[in-house]
């Protein structure tokens, strides 16, 4: 007769449901490549220009890249990025390789770029890698439990569940580390900014209220300023962070940093404007990893938890 825990699967509800997630998000971003590869396999090009960004109103800086093409036709065609980003990803003026089709430039145009064509398909596929790690881990401890041979003595099936907890306790360090590489990069960036940017004084000439997404009556608040770089050069920019409650209002005097080879990439210089993102990052990301790393700190190597002796 056949013994019930050998005969139980290794595959227990939520191991299929994060390797069914996995498949699908495989699937859907090979599905999106292919079209993406069909669509445009026999689509003209073009040179087009950045020639500004649209924001759409949105509660939160976000940059979105309108791009101007001429076709064979000599027709002029206006286009939007699909993806948007906190800061200018382009230059204005910066020229992009366009793809379209004759029959419809405006509606099939596509810009030939990673950030736009390439990087909705990435995230598509790092989801796929991300839940299929999380679904072997969870497959490899399940088929621990109920794939034995033959009995384990105790010190075995000891070793065998610190081991487990090991690859448990992977899982939130993974997750931590890479929140506080992201807060690390973005602190990195900042000080650059800080040690490269020119300062200038600018004036708020307006708050901008933008309904915030699937709630009504809540908005968010940023503050337009413009301020002039030394060379005489009039800039405007958006403040880069949105809040419930602004403490900045209309003719108030602020310090502003910009980028001298290109004044439009210019930021509120306070401590918030610079290390807001990397605070949030750091506050997501060190409990993961402290909590990952306690638990790994509790796991005897040589079989099962560290307990402690009297």
């Amino acid at each position: 007769m056949m013994n019930s825990t050998t005969a139980q699967s290794p595959y227990s509800r939520s191991t299929l449901v994060i390797l069914t997630l996995s498949l699908g998000a495989l699937f859907f971003s090979l599905f999106w490549l292919v079209s993406s590869l069909r669509a445009t396999h026999r689509m003209s090009v073009a040179e087009g220009a950045v020639v500004s960004y649209d924001q759409g109103g949105r509660s939160w800086r976000s940059y979105q890249p309108v791009i101007v093409f001429t076709t064979a036709r000599g027709e002029r065609e206006q286009i939007t990025g699909q993806t948007s980003s906190t800061q200018p990803a382009y230059d204005i003026g910066q020229t992009l390789r366009v793809l379209y089709d004759p029959r419809d430039p405006a509606r099939s145009a596509i810009i030939d770029d990673f950030g736009q064509r390439w990087f909705p398909i990435g995230v598509g596929m790092l989801l796929s890698v991300v839940f299929s790690a999380i679904g072997a881990v969870m497959f490899v401890i399940k088929r621990g439990k109920v794939k034995q041979a033959t009995p384990l003595s105790f010190s075995q099936a000891r070793r065998k569940r610190g081991r487990q907890n090991l690859l448990v306790c992977l899982i939130p360090i993974v997750i931590g580390a890479g929140f506080l590489l992201g807060a690390a990069a973005s602190a990195m960036r900042e000080r650059q900014i800080i040690g490269s940017y020119t300062r200038a004084t600018g004036k708020v000439v307006e708050v901008q209220k933008a309904e915030r997404p699937y709630q009504p009556r809540s908005h968010m608040y940023s503050a337009i300023v413009a301020f002039k770089t030394a060379s005489g050069k009039e800039v405007t920019f958006a403040q880069g962070s949105s809040s419930s409650h602004n403490d900045l209002g209309s003719g108030d005097e602020v310090s502003v940093l910009y980028d001298a080879d290109r004044p439009d990439h210019a930021m509120i210089d306070s401590f918030w404007e610079h290390w807001g993102l990397p605070a949030i990052l750091v506050a997501i990301g060190l409990p993961f990893f402290a909590v990952g790393v306690f638990f790994v700190s509790t796991v005897d190597f040589s079989g099962g938890r560290r307990s402690k002796r009297t």
